[in-house]
């Protein structure tokens, strides 16, 4: 197996600019449960000049002093709060007692005593006034605190495929069912993926404690699959290698390799496959083939013999000292494959062979 492979893979890409900030907020500022989330400055940080007197303002005491507010609005002291434990947690469940249903949503209480909000959007059921909900805390886009009862298809430390949501200038974002969704880093991508399509992925949490995923999943596949030699299997395409063959996650968990001799077409990151097992390594990873048995094979490797004679007008001008790369990439199979469905078409006395020229002519339709 290549060295890079086998690497480990943390995460400590830091995105940049407000766009950034506001796809994957790495760096949210802390909430201040004193204050409404489009309040104005308070106290010494509100500096304007309001004139003094008349309706058009209101004046609070600010260290002895006076200061005018246009508009009416009068900033008031809040004690700051502070943040609960286990927001944009996927993995941490909070269960809390439903205060009140409004015409937004419901409120929840926290156990600090305040109240958050879990929208209509967010609700998989009819909360009940003192019912006990478990959900999950989360920061919509204003960095308001909000509650979701949709639960995460993976959490941090299992293996799956996810949906790509969009990609943009900081790597790629994934579906993982809930609001929030998943970065992968472009140093954690082996491909480019595209939107609306699988990655199988690894849910990590990378240097600022945050939630990512990571496309490099071989170490995390699990050689304990309970397969035995001819059993079928369906596993998800995840890495190709031109000298080792086509790296298989079979139920996108467990080692899987087309080897390179196996391998007759043409293979694609996130094609799902169904393959039988050629045989288990003594480590408990799955050689896998995409063809049937030998026997169970020559049938439809000589119909796509007999299809291709059809095709050339009843002949084919090579056979059995046909280059065994034409062979593959005409009928995708090995020249074996071909030499045996041959032979069986010649048995049934359908095609002719010419040993001189080396060619085969049909009989089946004359």
């Amino acid at each position: 197996m290549n060295e890079e492979m086998r690497r480990s893979y943390p995460c400590d890409e830091k995105p940049e600019g407000a766009a950034a900030r506001r796809r994957y907020p790495f760096e949210e500022p802390k909430a201040d449960f004193g204050r409404e989330p489009h309040s104005e400055p308070q106290g010494p940080e509100r500096r304007g000049k309001g004139k003094r007197g008349g309706n058009s303002a209101m004046s609070v005491v600010i260290s002895g002093k006076k200061k005018q507010h246009a508009g009416g609005y009068v900033p008031h002291k809040q004690a700051p709060g502070r943040e609960p434990e286990g927001v944009e947690d996927f993995n941490q469940e909070q269960l809390l007692r439903v205060l009140q249903n409004t015409e937004i949503g419901s409120f929840l209480a926290l156990p600090d005593g305040q109240k958050v909000l879990l929208p209509f959007a967010e609700q998989t059921g009819k909360p009940e006034i003192g019912e006990i909900l478990p959900v999950f805390l989360y920061k919509d886009k204003g960095g308001r605190l909000t509650a979701t009862m949709r639960k995460p298809l993976l959490r941090t430390g299992e293996l799956g495929a996810l949906k790509v949501a969009e990609i943009t200038r900081i790597g790629a974002f994934l579906d993982n069912g809930v609001p929030k969704q998943l970065l992968v880093p472009f140093k954690e991508q082996i491909c480019t993926p595209k939107p609306g399509s699988e990655a199988l992925v690894y849910l990590y949490e990378d240097k600022t404690g945050r939630q990512a995923a990571t496309m490099r999943v071989y170490k995390h596949l699990s050689s304990h699959a309970p397969y035995e030699k001819d059993d079928r299997v369906k596993g998800f395409v995840y890495e190709i290698n031109p000298q080792l063959g086509v790296f298989v996650a079979v139920d996108d968990k467990y080692f899987g390799l087309i080897p390179k001799a196996e391998v007759f077409d043409r293979y694609h990151y996130g094609q799902r496959v169904e393959c039988r097992v050629l045989r288990v390594r003594e480590d408990g990873k799955l050689d896998l083939s995409a063809r049937e048995k030998a026997y169970e094979a020559i049938g439809k490797d000589a119909e796509a013999v007999l299809a291709e004679l059809r095709a050339r007008g009843g002949r084919l001008p090579y056979a059995d000292k046909a280059e065994a790369a034409l062979i593959e990439e005409t009928f995708h199979m090995s020249k074996n494959q071909f030499k045996r469905a041959v032979g069986s078409l010649y048995r049934q006395r359908k095609i002719e062979i010419d040993r001189k020229t080396d060619t085969i002519t049909l009989l089946e339709d004359q």
